[in-house]
């Protein structure tokens, strides 16, 4: 054999080599729910639109007329499920998951008129311009989204091509990505269990015909507890909480732990001071922090961040500013605090300029809005320079500059914490950082004026709630 082309085989069986075990390692534990073949194994419920399967998709065709129609499978509780479908833009569909269909004998006289109708949570397949692919339905009972959808992910479905949707239901919580960006992260306890449907949606007379495509579709059951991919971070953060043990973090084992994949925190109402736990993985400066949130109705925490570690003052105690995360007070949640330090530098809702003396300016307002305890919150941390930003749920609580060249800080560690008071279990999840450039420029006193009169922050203790403004 020529030297040359012993060469490019062994080159050849190293790369297919390489290949097959990463296809293997890549799909351990899936199994296809569509042989590319055959529809065996699924049952069409609902209305009387058409699948079939074509080139290796299956195609489901509307029917004039029809009420929606499902293409079914199976019965699963926990799982992954992939897939990659093509709708025609002017057709809109979903994908069911943990869902049923009402029988002739349901205990409800009113569903027992709805026999054969599908319901359950249906993630959305519509055009970009809609801005709710991979969003949450309730089919057929409730009539409603169950879920707001991230704001990256609103313009990411391609239409008239092909797009890759990934789908985690484990407990009570439901994720979705579309062409890898996160869509939907939420929790509903409504159902644990129930068959996969793909729709065609139903067309009056005189529409269509439409169509919608599907292929590589595979599904991997996760056993309870099993932890599911790590969520992808959007583009330029990294994951700094693995969802699976404290690894990067240091704190007390008897305030903190990892429990269904959440960084959690739980105080007995006997704690004499605040404990934290420090992200071990660098000083942050100039940053970008998101995270989900869920507190209990009785917690008290903060994102601490420019931080500085007190051992003097405690164990595990840390100093400095704080994104505070309160479950019944809507004027502290999202304020921004100072830990053993200034204290209120300002109260969400207010935008606020702190003087070269340390005295901090009420220049402006945001409206005040609630955000209930016990569910999970989409917390984000802006700080450049000496500005700092806080959102909940993608609503802006506290726009800050801090003037004072001696109280402030430009620099420290990231941590959580868990609050002295009534017992308390707080949770994060999806904790995701983005490092800025460090050296972002400060923002001047003659670029953030103060007027003659702005008040100043009503400090703790003398402070009123403010009612949540009206919607």
């Amino acid at each position: 054999m020529d030297p040359r082309s012993r060469t490019i085989l062994t080159a050849a069986l190293v790369i297919l080599s390489a290949l097959n075990s990463t296809s293997f390692a890549a799909d351990e534990g899936w199994v296809p729910l569509f042989d590319g073949k055959t529809l065996e194994g699924w049952t069409v419920r609902g209305g009387f639109a058409t699948y079939k399967v074509e080139d290796g998709t299956i195609v489901g065709s509307t029917a004039e007329g029809s009420s929606n129609t499902f293409l079914c499978k199976g019965d699963y509780k926990d799982f992954e499920l992939e897939l990659e479908v093509k709708c025609d833009p002017a057709l809109n569909s979903g994908v069911q998951v943990r869902s049923h269909v009402y029988g002739k004998d349901d205990p409800d006289p009113k569903n027992r008129q709805r026999a054969g109708v599908v319901y359950g949570p249906q993630f959305e397949i519509a055009r970009k311009a809609t801005g709710t692919a991979a969003q949450v339905y309730d089919e057929g009972r409730r009539g409603k989204w169950l879920n707001e959808i991230q704001p990256e992910a609103k313009g990411a479905f391609k239409d008239d091509d092909w797009n890759h949707y990934r789908i985690v239901v484990q407990g009570d919580r439901y994720r979705s990505w579309i062409n890898g960006i996160a869509a939907s992260d939420f929790t509903d306890p409504m159902d644990d269990h129930g068959f996969i449907g793909l729709q065609v949606h139903g067309i009056a007379k005189g529409q269509g015909p439409y169509q919608v495509r599907w292929r590589n579709v595979r599904i991997r059951e996760l056993s309870s507890g099993e932890a599911a991919a790590a969520p992808t971070p959007p583009e330029g953060f990294r994951a700094i909480f693995n969802g699976r043990d404290l690894t990067g973090w240091e704190g007390s084992p008897l305030y903190w732990s990892a429990e269904d994949g959440c960084l959690t925190g739980k105080a007995d109402g006997t704690l004499k001071f605040n404990r934290f736990i420090t992200w071990r993985g660098g000083i942050v400066k100039n940053f970008e922090l998101r995270l989900k949130v869920k507190v209990s109705p009785t917690g008290n925490s903060g994102l601490q961040y420019r931080g500085t570690e007190r051992p003097d003052l405690g164990e595990s105690v840390v100093t400095g500013y704080q994104c505070d995360v309160v479950a019944n007070r809507p004027d502290y949640n999202g304020m921004l605090y100072e830990e053993r330090g200034r204290r209120i530098l300002a109260h969400t809702g207010e935008q606020v300029v702190i003087d070269t003396q340390g005295q901090p300016w009420v220049v402006g307002n945001l409206p005040l809005k609630a955000f209930l305890p016990g569910e999970w919150h989409d917390y984000r941390v802006l700080v450049e320079g000496n500005r700092h930003r806080h959102w909940i749920d993608g609503h802006p609580t506290v726009d800050l500059i801090d003037l004072d060249e001696q109280g402030r800080k430009l620099e420290g560690v990231l941590a959580v914490q868990v609050h002295v008071g009534p017992p308390m279990k707080i949770q994060y999840r999806d904790v995701f950082l983005k490092s800025l450039p460090d050296d972002l420029a400060l923002t001047p006193a003659d670029k953030a004026p103060i007027p003659p009169d702005a008040p100043k922050v009503a400090p703790q203790g003398q402070d009123k709630p403010r009612a949540v403004d009206a919607k």
